[in-house]
């Protein structure tokens, strides 16, 4: 996924109004740092949008998926190092601590 960078944008598409004729505008929504960003989007990039947004979502989605991983892994570690430890008969010490 990561090979070449793609554009990326945080947030979400959210249409914001229709006009009387059938038309659309659109504004693309993010939170940073618990502040609501709220930003109009000309129909012409849309389209760019759609796919800029949806990148950013799989790109979350795979990190999360990577932190999962790691924690279970780190906690299998920790509860070997402990019991480890505990056949001993010392206390329970990470490597790192």
């Amino acid at each position: 996924m990561l090979e070449k960078p793609q554009r990326m944008t945080r947030g979400r598409l959210c249409v914001l109004s229709r006009s009387a004729k059938g038309g659309r505008f659109y504004h693309l929504q993010y939170r940073k740092n618990t502040k609501l960003f709220q930003r109009y989007i000309p129909l012409g990039e849309v389209a760019a949008y759609e796919e800029s947004t949806g990148r950013f979502r799989e790109f979350m989605s795979a990190v999360d998926a990577y932190v999962d991983e790691m924690s279970r892994k780190g906690m299998a570690e920790i509860r070997k190092e402990a019991k480890d430890a505990r056949a001993k008969g010392g206390k329970a010490r990470r490597a790192d601590g």
